[in-house]
């Protein structure tokens, strides 16, 4: 007669580790083949837009305008915004293909997104982000450049309907598939965290003030990921982050084609990520980490 001991329980930043056959390679054949389904997306998304400008030549100029990264148009913005978007289907076939495990593991430790833990963080990040725009705009008395245009509608459309995809895409790509490759490796989650952050901060075209800010938020998202074990706070942040900040370009408030930062909008966004760090840091207990599926062992 036998018996099996159940098999030790993964954190966060552990979980590539959870398939029936964990290699040293898998991490990296999954690296590989997100990047491969990304830009075969991305080229399947540009590609008939460029043949369109080449069939129809008096459209050419509109989809070059699509196409040139100008995130103060609406048509662009959301041209960029479905490219990033694309980040999410990319990492989570990915893993479900190269990386034999289920992709709810990269969701959170319980093998899906706890959608309650979700609403409660983007509620959170909602409220201290709106407070800190109406502060900042009302101190740099930036209400004089209130408007109402053409473009206001369709920003406002974009950060609804698309930036809570982009934002949940980089989420997953960088504080979900990055970090638990490092974890496949490294044991400590200080590896998982920290690392990720170049990658992620470099993919931003912003000057030096502006980097501070991405790294700074990638180090605390990449922390409430580990201890929360998911996903939920750093989706709910990044939303509101980026949801705001399109509503309020769409109302002429915010310059959404700046890469140039202010040491205002810099003090505002660093509050606001170490006031959400602070309150949902025990909003999740992480310790319930659930088992791997390493075979468990036979016992006489």
């Amino acid at each position: 007669m036998t018996s099996c001991t159940p098999p030790d329980p993964l954190p966060y930043h552990r979980l590539a580790l959870r398939t029936d056959r964990p290699r040293w390679w898998r991490p990296v054949a999954v690296l590989v083949v997100g990047i491969v389904l990304f830009v075969a997306g991305a080229i399947l998304l540009a590609g008939p837009l460029a043949l369109l400008g080449e069939a129809v030549p008096h459209l050419e100029g509109r989809i070059d305008d699509v196409l040139d990264g100008d995130m103060s148009d609406p048509r662009s913005a959301a041209y960029l915004l479905l490219v990033v978007a694309l980040m999410l289907p990319a990492a989570l076939l990915a893993v479900r293909l190269a990386g034999r495990r289920s992709p709810g593991t990269l969701s959170s430790v319980t093998g899906r997104l706890r959608w309650r833990l979700l609403a409660h963080c983007l509620g959170a990040a909602l409220v201290l982000m709106l407070a800190a725009m109406l502060v900042m705009t009302t101190v740099e008395d930036g209400w004089s450049d209130l408007a109402i245009t053409d473009r206001t509608l369709p920003f406002l459309a974009l950060a609804v309907l698309l930036v809570p995809v982009q934002a949940a895409a980089e989420e997953y790509a960088f504080r979900g598939l990055l970090m638990q490759t490092v974890g496949a490796w490294l044991r400590h989650p200080a590896f998982a965290i920290v690392l990720p952050v170049a990658l992620f901060t470099l993919g931003h075209d912003y000057d030096a003030l502006g980097l501070i800010d991405v790294s700074v938020f990638g180090l605390a998202v990449g922390w409430l990921t580990w201890r929360t074990g998911g996903l939920e706070a750093a989706i709910g942040l990044h939303v509101a982050t980026n949801g705001v900040l399109f509503a309020f370009g769409g109302l002429g408030l915010v310059d959404l084609a700046a890469t140039e930062g202010t040491l205002g909008g810099l003090a505002a966004s660093l509050t606001v990520t170490g006031l959400f760090t602070w309150l949902v840091r025990d909003w999740a207990d992480a310790p319930s980490y659930v088992p791997s599926y390493v075979s468990a062992q036979r016992l006489p």
